[in-house]
């Protein structure tokens, strides 16, 4: 009778696991627990886990990927070029004319942005524009119904206020079965807008038409930002107090984890991922052009426990490729370069392709797109291009 198990049918057995049920068996022994922390012996469970293909229907075709940029030559048209998940062909690209932005110091905006993809969920693209601070849900695959842009901010709060959007968020509710946005912003009042602040939340539920405040607590120092991710009626920021926030669109309430480790975000970029149901976060330099730029990828296996972070990858990049997007088939990285070029890069072979698709710099985002006939009825009208 065996008494003990050989280290490799360990090894092969462990590595069949997924990746949560890991962390559950690291207080076995000291041994598992050495070789679960162990970042190779990860990355390989992680990678068998077959983590960048999407789960799909074989009754229905691979979600496509959709790519956003801000146009080169025209910084209020928007670019939607939608790619075949398999090939990276291109299906159809719809550019997006924006209307005029209007004069309005009462609200504080980021250089250099335009419009931003918030979420792709089930068919539907929430996008926020940051010069008119006008929410907008879109189904670009039912272009006749147009853009439905959301109720408002105030245009001109009284004299003295100062509104600041914190985020936003957009995602499916599986338990009311109802799309939903939800907006922070902090508002200042008074000659002293520095002590009489004040944070308020409002949720949007597509099936009611209307926002409506609720009584929540928001996370202290929450300053949530652009760079987010969603999945599974869950909404997520990385904000600048170095603290991992998400929204659950059931509940309605706000949980909070804090960074694998503290990189000061003046120094480091952070940005959110979604691997095999987990939340995973990408660590880089913001100086580029260094020779010794270097990629970390740490993966959340547990919401609200810290030490559940663990390294996924550490790799160098070539110094012109600045910001991770998202990853492909086999490990593949969607990268942004100096140039605003989307440059599909393989980690492993440290080989390249220009895919053909720039933008402003910093604005081109990637994402997974499955095409819906759902409508957002009472559309806005925004002129076009092709459509899918």
């Amino acid at each position: 009778m065996l008494t003990f198990l050989p280290e490799d049918l360990v090894v092969k057995i462990l590595s069949k696991l997924p990746p949560k049920s890991l962390i559950r068996f690291r207080c076995v022994s000291k041994t598992w627990d050495a070789l679960i922390g162990n970042p190779d012996f990860f990355s390989r469970n992680l990678l068998n886990q077959s983590i960048f293909t999407p789960t799909q229907n074989p009754d229905r075709p691979l979600p496509l990927l959709l790519v956003s940029a801000t146009d080169k030559f025209n910084a209020e048209r928007e670019l939607f070029s939608f790619l075949s998940y398999d090939t990276l062909e291109c299906v159809s690209r719809i550019p997006l004319n924006l209307p005029p932005a209007p004069n309005n110091d009462c609200f504080v905006t980021i250089p250099n942005c335009n419009l931003k993809v918030v979420a792709s969920c089930k068919g539907i693209l929430c996008l926020y524009d940051f010069r008119t601070r006008d929410i907008y849900l879109w189904n670009p695959a039912t272009p006749s119904a147009g853009l439905k842009a959301l109720p408002p901010f105030s245009r001109h709060p009284e004299p003295g206020v100062i509104v600041y959007l914190l985020g936003v968020g957009f995602g499916f509710d599986p338990r009311s079965k109802d799309f939903k946005v939800v907006r922070i912003r902090k508002v200042a009042r008074g000659p002293d807008a520095t002590k009489r602040v004040k944070k308020e939340v409002e949720v949007y539920s597509v099936s009611d038409g209307y926002w409506r405040m609720i009584d929540v607590s928001v996370p202290f120092g929450f300053r949530g930002g652009w760079r987010t991710a969603a999945f599974d009626g869950v909404f997520f920021w990385w904000s600048l107090g170095l603290i991992t926030v998400a929204f659950d669109f059931s509940d309605e309430v706000f949980r909070t984890t804090p960074f694998p480790h503290a990189r000061s975000a003046l120094y480091f970029s952070h940005k959110l991922m979604v691997l095999n149901g987990c939340i995973a976060m990408a660590v880089f330099p913001r100086a580029s052009g260094k020779v010794n730029m270097s990629l970390e990828i740490w993966v959340l296996l547990e919401f609200g426990v810290k030490e559940s972070w663990t390294l996924f990858i550490n790799i160098g990049l070539p110094p012109d490729l600045e910001r991770p997007l998202r990853f492909w088939k086999n490990g593949e990285l969607f990268m942004e370069n100096s140039e605003g070029q989307l440059v599909l890069y393989d980690p492993f072979t440290r080989t390249r392709k220009n895919l053909q698709i720039e933008g402003v710099k910093e604005s081109l985002e990637v994402a997974l797109f499955t095409q819906s006939s759902v409508a957002i009825n009472g559309g806005v009208e925004l002129e076009g291009g092709d459509n899918l």
